[in-house]
């Protein structure tokens, strides 16, 4: 089990996105990323010390604390380091890269005033566990004794997440507003990207085993109700109580394996087992709404809302790059990422 969304459905507050050993996932979630545990060493000397992976200011990641960072990551988002070669290279020069950015952001937040008390990262936690996490504390607990980590691990990423946002939050607050003129203009230039996805609205119920999800279908298919079914079965907390109704969504919303088995039923149907990372999955469509293209009054208000996104996006990477710029990271060879001061393409959140 990985603590990284643990639902069928993709949204916020997993603690980042889902990513299997992909380059551009590191990065990406990893630059709001500062593993809690390992213990930084204090540079006294100008030389790199031969044990080091990077050294940004006064503060040095040894090449234990790196392999612990690593672990973690591991852990909390199911990245897989590579077994060698070029590939297990490249890894270790992202991961080294977003461990730098992630001390340069907590440096910022302090500079900035910001703390995270305890009881906030703790709340947000127990949020995320009670709402995303099928089986609760007990699972939680469970998946921390067979990840090898800690809890205060995962709080120390929930703080920095938070931090981080509160970092954005402040140069977003100084981003020009999009203005109705921006608005027409930039519906013009997308027109024909602006539609509405077809979404189904879906009843899903997750389960341990291919054997009980297999009993469980053959219940729905045999007539039994799908609502008492995940009344009684399914692992989701979010959705068990609600008949196993987990909304009207779009196809990209959804983990991938099951948006393809739930997008190809008709209105009614049953569709499964289908394996993710969260337990193997009952679907039923509940109903279809077909997909279409928005007019400029339709889409004017969620085309604003993005294109003010894109801003407060542009003003933090340009923001960030000043700062990755002006850490003057250093790294070991082994270790040195292909472009060290490029700001990583995400905003916190």
């Amino acid at each position: 089990m990985k603590f990284s969304g643990l639902r069928t459905v993709r949204r916020w507050p997993a603690l980042a996105p889902r990513g299997r050993g992909q380059r551009a996932v590191v990065p990406i979630i990893v630059a709001v990323m500062l593993a809690a545990g390992a213990q930084l060493g204090v540079a006294w000397a100008t030389a790199l010390p031969a044990n080091a992976v990077l050294r940004t200011g006064n503060t040095v990641i040894t090449k234990d604390d790196f392999q612990r960072r690593t672990h973690v990551l591991e852990a909390l988002y199911g990245i897989e380091v590579p077994p060698a070669g070029k590939q297990l290279d490249t890894f270790n020069k992202d991961v080294a890269k977003s461990i730098a950015v992630s001390l340069i952001l907590d440096d910022a937040a302090r500079r900035s005033g910001i703390v995270i008390a305890d009881k906030n990262a703790s709340d947000a936690l127990q949020d995320l566990i009670d709402k995303q996490l099928p089986g609760g504390r007990q699972a939680f607990d469970g998946f921390l004794a067979t990840a090898r980590i800690s809890e205060p691990d995962v709080l120390d990423e929930v703080k920095r997440q938070l931090a981080t946002n509160k970092l954005f939050d402040q140069l977003a607050a100084q981003t020009p507003p999009v203005t109705d003129a921006d608005t027409r203009a930039a519906f013009d230039q997308r027109r024909d990207q602006l539609a509405v996805p077809e979404r189904r609205q879906l009843r899903n119920i997750v389960v341990a085993s291919q054997a009980d999800a297999d009993q469980v279908l053959v219940q729905a298919q045999s007539g039994a109700d799908f609502g008492l079914l995940a009344s009684a079965s399914s692992l989701d907390q979010s959705s068990k109580d609600k008949g196993g109704d987990i909304g009207t969504l779009s196809s990209d919303q959804l983990d991938q394996t099951f948006a393809k088995a739930a997008f190809a039923a008709p209105v009614g149907a049953f569709f499964g087992p289908v394996q993710t990372g969260f337990g193997w999955n009952v679907g039923q469509v509940v109903n279809i709404e077909p997909g279409n293209k928005l007019s400029y009054d339709e889409a004017s208000p969620q085309l604003k809302g993005q294109l003010d996104e894109e801003r407060k996006l542009g003003v933090w990477q340009s923001w960030l790059g000043e700062q990755i710029e002006g850490a003057h990271v250093e790294y070991a060879d082994a270790y040195r990422p292909d472009n060290p001061d490029a700001p990583p393409a995400f905003a916190p959140r």
